[in-house]
C-alpha cells in the first residue's frame, strides 16, 4: 500500500464517520420530533381495572396527574427503546472500524515480511513510518521477523530482461507470482508482463512490483 492509499484509506474512513456522526444527530433530532408529536395526541388504550388501579396509587405517591405519569412512563419507555438501538448501532460501526484496522496492520506485517524474505533492500520511508505507528508490542514481532528473514540465504531474483513494463490488472483465475512464487488468487489485483510481442505469462504480486520501482 501506497502513502497516497493509505491517505486515501484515512480520508474515506475520516468521511464514513462524520457520516455516521450525521446520522446518530439526525436521529436524535427525529427522537426528539416524536416525543413533541406523542405529547400532542391524545392516545385511547383499554386496560385491565387491576393496573388501572396501580397506576392511580403511583399517581397518588408521586402527587402527579395519572395523565403524566403515563405519558412520562412511556416517554422513558420509548427513550430506553431508542437508546438501546443507538449503542447497538454504535458498537457495530465501531467493530468495523477496528476490522479496518486489523486488516490494515495485516498489511503491513506482510508488507515488511515480505520486503526482508524477498528483496532484501532497505527499509524504505514509508514502511518506516509504519513501524514507528506501531504498538510496541506489534513492532517488536515484525523487527523480529525481518531479522529472522535477513538471516535466510539470499535468493536470486529475476531480471525478465524481455519484459518491457507491468501492466496491472485484477486476475480472474490463480495465478503465481514469478518473483516471490506466492499464490495469487482470483481477485487479487497483480501486473502482468507486457513483452514487444505483447502480453506475457509472467505474473507479479504488488510487493514485487512495487520492489522494482
Amino acid at each position: 500500500m501506497t502513502t497516497e492509499e493509505s491517505n486515501r484509506g484515512d480520508e474515506q474512513r475520516r468521511r464514513r464517520h462524520e457520516e455516521r456522526e450525521a446520522c446518530r444527530e439526525e436521529r436524535r433530532r427525529e427522537r426528539e420530533a416524536r416525543r413533541q408529536e406523542r405529547k400532542g395526541r391524545i392516545l385511547h388504550t383499554r386496560i385491565s381495572e387491576q393496573l388501572a388501579e396501580d397506576i392511580r396509587r403511583v399517581a397518588e405517591d408521586l402527587r402527579v396527574p395519572v395523565s403524566n405519569l403515563v405519558r412520562n412512563v412511556l416517554d422513558e419507555a420509548f427513550s430506553a427503546v431508542e437508546s438501546v438501538s443507538d449503542n447497538v448501532g454504535d458498537l457495530v460501526e465501531d467493530i468495523v472500524d477496528e476490522a479496518e484496522r486489523a486488516q490494515k496492520r495485516m498489511r503491513r506485517r506482510r508488507r515488511h515480511r515480505h520486503a526482508a524474505r524477498h528483496h532484501r533492500r532497505p527499509v524504505s520511508e514509508e514502511e518506516a513510518t509504519d513501524l514507528e505507528s506501531m504498538e510496541p508490542e506489534e513492532r517488536e514481532d515484525i523487527e523480529a521477523e525481518i531479522r529472522e528473514a535477513e538471516a535466510e540465504p539470499t535468493r536470486e531474483r529475476p531480471e525478465f530482461p524481455d519484459v518491457v513494463g507491468w501492466q496491472p490488472l485484477l486476475l480472474n483465475r490463480e495465478q503465481t507470482c514469478a518473483d516471490c512464487g506466492r499464490e495469487l488468487r482470483r481477485g487479487t489485483r497483480a501486473f502482468v508482463g507486457l513483452t514487444a510481442a505483447g502480453l506475457s505469462q509472467k505474473t507479479l504480486c504488488r510487493a514485487c512490483v512495487n520492489s522494482r520501482g
